[in-house]
């Protein structure tokens, strides 16, 4: 990980499955290169409030958290157990490399080392399980 892991948004792109993945490998955010579609038209990484500074943290913003930032956060703290929120509070409590060397130690792999992947169950090097991914929540009968 490096400054370039975290988006605007919060998000950690090095914990992504598009920057994970071997076959059409995202470059990340705030790199230059092949990125999905949905991350080159992003309206959170180009809002208006930037000031065309596609760099600067979201929580620099008078308007952090906006309703763009906070559904981001609904759907990624529900499906995947990761909030963006939080992260970006916390850079801007500690600041980004502590942030940083901190969740480069959180989602490293207890068996293989490799760095885990939020979009799943398992790590994508040695199958072993993703401790931080939620738990499908089973119906008591």
């Amino acid at each position: 990980m490096n400054n370039n892991s975290v988006a605007p948004c919060g998000v950690i792109c090095d914990i992504c499955l598009g920057y994970q993945r071997e076959k059409n490998k995202c470059v990340g955010c705030l790199n230059v290169g092949n990125k999905p579609y949905h991350c080159t038209v992003c309206s959170i990484k180009s809002c208006e409030e930037k000031k065309g500074n596609e760099e600067l943290l979201c929580y620099d913003c008078s308007k952090f958290p906006c309703t763009r930032i906070k559904n981001l956060d609904k759907r990624y703290t529900l499906k995947y157990g990761e909030s963006p929120i939080q992260n970006l509070n916390k850079i801007k409590e500690i600041g980004l490399q502590a942030f940083i060397e901190i969740e480069k130690e959180k989602w490293k792999c207890n068996s293989c080392g490799q760095l885990l992947c939020v979009h799943r169950e398992v790590c994508l090097n040695c199958g072993n399980k993703n401790e931080y991914f939620p738990q499908k929540n089973s119906t008591i009968i």
